[in-house]
């Protein structure tokens, strides 16, 4: 498979669904080798739970299944479930304030994955960042 993991944060992956020019283009480009099946992009399960929770709160109009349809017909794409490596992980990253952006950060930190994501307070946790 892929010798390169990505781990995608919420709003990478929401975007690269519905307005991929939001994307910075390192990002862009990443989502291109994982549709391509070069490499495969990780979307933590954490990650469907905040798309829910903010189409509850009617800030995005997508919902979970429609992230699990979208991806479910291209290659390079795997939903990463919680585990107790992730947890460890998370233990690790008391620096970072919002609880599901430790998760995914924890995520992509537990599988040696690079953060699809624009929120730069995520840097200097031993994850490499990509966006722009």
């Amino acid at each position: 498979m892929a010798a390169v993991r990505l781990v995608a944060d919420t709003h990478a992956i929401v975007w690269w669904l519905t307005a991929p020019r939001k994307l910075g283009a390192q990002a862009r480009r990443a989502f291109e080798a994982a549709d391509a099946g070069r490499w495969l992009c990780c979307v933590p399960v954490i990650t469907l739970v905040e798309i829910a929770l903010l189409r509850e709160r009617k800030r995005i109009a997508v919902r979970p299944e429609d992230v699990l349809q979208a991806l479910g017909g291209r290659p390079g794409y795997a939903v990463l479930a919680a585990d107790a490596e992730q947890a460890l992980a998370f233990a690790g990253l008391i620096g970072v304030k919002d609880p599901i952006d430790r998760l995914v950060l924890a995520a992509a930190r537990a599988t040696a994955a690079r953060l699809l994501s624009i929120d730069a307070a995520l840097d200097g946790f031993g994850v490499q960042r990509i966006w722009d």
